[in-house]
């Protein structure tokens, strides 16, 4: 990474072309007919998008902002074209700030009727506790965060010849609470500005009973459905009339899943700026595959009404996730020295932060 403030003057220059490409698109383009016409209109901004974030070299800056530009802005913004796009609030109709802030993030704003569907059906008490509970995870994945970290750079510093297959599972385990503990503080900035209630990004994925019940209600949720709108639907709806509509559900699970593994693909290749070597792609495919075996499984178990104890289902599911991803998901990341990179960054941004708190302090008793 350059400088510190030669990064965030970069951010700052990425922010301002992303503002101005989705202002565009907000007056110019929604006037525009639905369809190829209005998705022609946009192209150039597609375009933009997915080269404007190499503009970042900081790992955390591409991974968690440029990978958002370059996947979901671009991926939104096809549905805008083509008018379905009410489920990821991402609308002419909304105003401009919310149409900036929710096109280019992991965001989707919690439509009313569903608040007070479940505001009807549950108790103050209840409510109270939900948010208890949202807290105490925030908590436990900061906690379990930090402390894979430090567990991390202890093992490279002090491991003469360090396990590469521990490395990966610690790297992979610090990821995991990363990736939710960044999504929750976001997700309280964004709804600070934007003062709506945001749909949840995470609901305990360790507590998965099937890899579609991982996939599909646990993690990444915004992720699962912008790609269930953009692929799933439409390669389903495809091959309906050539094999029928249970049938076709298995070549749509895997285009989604391949399309999920490119995108993956290219947010690695702008944090390490190196050609792929496909391993993740292979883990999304992987699980494309068992997903669809999964579905035809449980069909035949439900015909004969059979079924896994959640006691014994979350053990097998959590630990396939777990082995897969270890194996196949965070190498890529690791040989580029993203991992490093990360953590240098994050000694720069604390530094910096303590030598400005210094700064002020300083000025508060000179003051006073």
């Amino acid at each position: 990474m350059e400088t510190l403030e030669g990064e965030i003057w970069n951010f700052i220059k990425l922010c301002i072309g992303v503002s101005a490409s989705l202002t565009y698109c907000y007056f110019i383009s929604s006037r525009l007919p639905k369809g190829i016409i209005r998705l022609l209109s946009i192209l150039p901004i597609i375009s933009i998008f997915i080269f404007l974030p190499l503009i970042l070299s900081s790992v955390l800056l591409q991974f968690y902002f440029g990978a958002t530009i370059t996947w979901i802005a671009n991926f939104k913004l096809i549905l805008f074209a083509f008018g379905h796009d009410d489920t990821l609030s991402v609308n002419p109709s909304i105003p401009l700030l919310h149409f900036i802030i929710l096109t280019p993030f992991p965001f989707t704003i919690k439509h009313k009727s569903n608040q007070y569907k479940k505001n009807k059906e549950t108790s103050p008490s209840y409510s109270s506790t939900s948010f208890s509970n949202l807290d105490l995870t925030f908590l436990i994945n900061t906690i379990s965060w930090y402390t894979m970290i430090q567990i991390y750079v202890k093992y490279k510093e002090q491991v003469l010849f360090p396990n590469l297959i521990i490395i990966q599972f610690l790297y992979a385990a610090r990821m995991h609470f990363g990736i939710q503990v960044h999504f929750a503080l976001f997700a309280v900035m964004a709804k600070a500005v934007l003062g709506e209630e945001l749909e949840p990004h995470f609901n305990k994925p360790h507590l998965s009973t099937s890899l579609g019940n991982f996939w599909g209600k646990r993690w990444n949720l915004m992720i699962s459905n912008l790609l269930k709108s953009t692929v799933q639907d439409p390669i389903r709806y495809f091959f309906t009339p050539i094999l029928g509509r249970r049938l076709a559900i298995h070549p749509a699970i895997l285009a989604t899943y391949i399309v999920s593994g490119l995108m993956h693909e290219m947010a690695y290749f702008n944090v390490g700026r190196q050609w792929p070597s496909w391993e993740v792609t292979w883990f999304f495919i992987m699980h494309g595959v068992c997903l669809s075996i999964e579905i035809e499984m449980k069909r035949i178990a439900f015909k004969n009404g059979w079924k896994l104890h959640p006691m014994i289902s979350t053990p097998l599911t959590v630990g396939f996730v777990i082995i897969t991803a270890v194996w196949m998901c965070y190498s890529e990341l690791i040989h580029c020295g993203a991992d490093v990179r990360e953590i240098e960054e994050y000694a720069v941004v604390i530094d910096r932060l303590k030598y400005l708190s210094g700064i002020a302090r300083e000025v508060t008793m000179s003051s006073s």
